[in-house]
């Protein structure tokens, strides 16, 4: 298998594997920051109740002091474990818990300020560390003074380090189970874009009927299977349309070649015939129809293509109308009247335009038995030609399919002056009224006589319109 191809490519550069890498990545993030922050708040959360629980303390004491009550020994409450003792304006202990009884002052020197402080402690000499302490100023018989309590952190370092652990242990895991929910859940999403891949990677232009699987559910890979549904079937017809296209044109081709090749094969091997003139005058006739019939597919197929139309000028509809008159009478064979006249401008290719009038009244000619009539009106936007004849018609059930090409509808239009045409004039004429944005329309007479009408509309000029020179 080529190194190019998707399936060759390495598993860690696929959208399954990028996706689930950023947004386990962004979980992973979330998950951390929301754990350090978890943690922070409780060790904070759990200092400040400490630090509240001491501060009631220390003014209980105090207030003990005012009242005179309190001895040389501060009786502790319950379950309290706190460190309390209360020391003069020289820093001497006054009083004090049991458990620190006779020890050295909490606080080596009393705070500056007479303001209550809160400190922190690493180590003090009646306990392991480390030690929240707050000291309030307190009024001594023998002058000022202050509260020491001194309250250990060692409960609230354990209950940080055991959340700390369990998110230590448990992000990990969280983040494992979000990794295979998601490689899991990207994977059925993309299940149905690898489905669709490989249906594709099978159609070939050869056969082009396939169709790559809809998935079920109605979301955007859904969407894209149906575009791509749709697609293929406008390739499938396309290519269709291609191959009757060249299937035809080689038929067409055909004919006229091996009429050529007859009677050039005729005039070599009797060139002192007289008749060779004859011949030759019916060589150039057909050279001339084939170059008809190329110049024809040629514009058809460049339509197909979707070629850059030609150079767009304001082109006098009317004057393209009453040339295409004299054209026909000049002809012959059927009478041509016209029925009426407008001036009319439009935008598009002249040369184009002259040649939608020349296949519309040269089909006209072909398919009347006596009278061919034009006519050119304008409404407020636009621009309408038509083109009568009063030959056998054409039923309402073929009127769509004679625009299409090679399309010769023998039956119900056989009369024809040259034998038939190739088929493919009307579809010209399509394309062209296509490309100027106008419609074509095939009706009945309105005076209900047999025949056809063309009725082709073209949007007038916007900076010109209905004029007169």
């Amino acid at each position: 298998m080529p190194p190019n191809r998707p399936d060759a490519r390495r598993w860690y550069s696929g959208i399954r594997f990028r996706v689930t890498l950023t947004a386990s990545s962004v979980v992973a993030l979330m998950l951390l920051a929301s754990g350090i922050t978890l943690v922070v708040l409780l060790q904070q959360s759990l200092i400040a109740s400490l630090d509240a629980a001491a501060t009631d303390r220390a003014q209980t004491v105090a207030s003990l002091v005012a009242g005179g009550d309190l001895g040389p020994t501060v009786t502790n409450t319950g379950s309290e474990s706190s460190l309390v003792q209360v020391v003069d304006s020289s820093n001497s202990v006054v009083a004090a818990t049991s458990s620190i009884d006779g020890q050295e002052p909490i606080l080596a020197q009393p705070p500056s300020g007479g303001v209550t402080t809160v400190l922190s402690l690493d180590r003090m000499p009646a306990g392991d560390g480390p030690f929240r302490v707050v000291a309030a100023p307190v009024r001594l018989p023998t002058g000022s003074g202050w509260v020491y309590v001194a309250t250990s952190t060692l409960q609230v370092d354990a209950a940080v380090g055991n959340l700390a652990a369990l998110f230590g242990v448990g992000l990990p895991l969280v983040l494992l189970i979000v990794v295979w929910a998601l490689w899991r859940a990207v994977g059925q999403v993309i299940r149905p874009v690898d489905a669709i891949r490989r249906r594709a990677s099978s159609i070939g232009g050869e056969d082009l009927s396939q169709r790559v699987p809809v998935p079920e559910r109605s979301d955007e890979i859904a969407s894209l299977a149906v575009t791509m549904n749709e697609m293929l079937e406008r390739l499938e017809g396309a290519a269709l349309r291609q191959r009757q296209f060249v299937g035809d044109a080689s038929h067409e081709l055909r004919s006229p070649l091996a009429a050529l090749q007859v009677q050039v094969e005729v005039a070599l091997a009797h060139p002192e015939d007289p008749g060779s003139a004859l011949i030759l005058e019916d060589v150039h006739g057909q050279v001339v129809r084939m170059s008809a019939l190329i110049a024809d597919l040629l514009f058809l197929a460049r339509s197909a293509e979707g070629a850059p139309r030609r150079a767009t000028s304001l082109v006098d509809l009317d004057d393209l109308v009453l040339s295409e008159m004299q054209r026909l009478r000049e002809l012959g064979g059927r009478a041509v009247e016209l029925d009426g006249v407008r001036a009319a401008r439009v935008e598009g290719s002249e040369r184009d335009l002259a040649r939608l009038l020349r296949n519309l009244g040269d089909n006209a000619r072909d398919h009347a038995r006596s009278l061919v009539s034009i006519r050119l009106t304008t409404t407020e936007k636009w621009a309408e030609f038509s083109v009568t004849d009063d030959g056998d018609g054409i039923r309402a059930e073929d009127r769509d399919r004679v625009f299409e090409r090679f399309t010769r509808l023998d039956d119900a239009r056989s009369r024809t002056v040259r034998g038939g045409g190739a088929g493919v004039g009307l579809s010209i004429v399509r394309q062209i009224v296509r490309d100027h944005h106008g419609t074509i329309t095939i009706e009945d007479r309105p005076d209900g006589q047999a025949g056809a009408v063309f009725l082709v509309r073209l949007p007038l000029a916007l900076n010109g319109g209905p004029f007169h020179s």
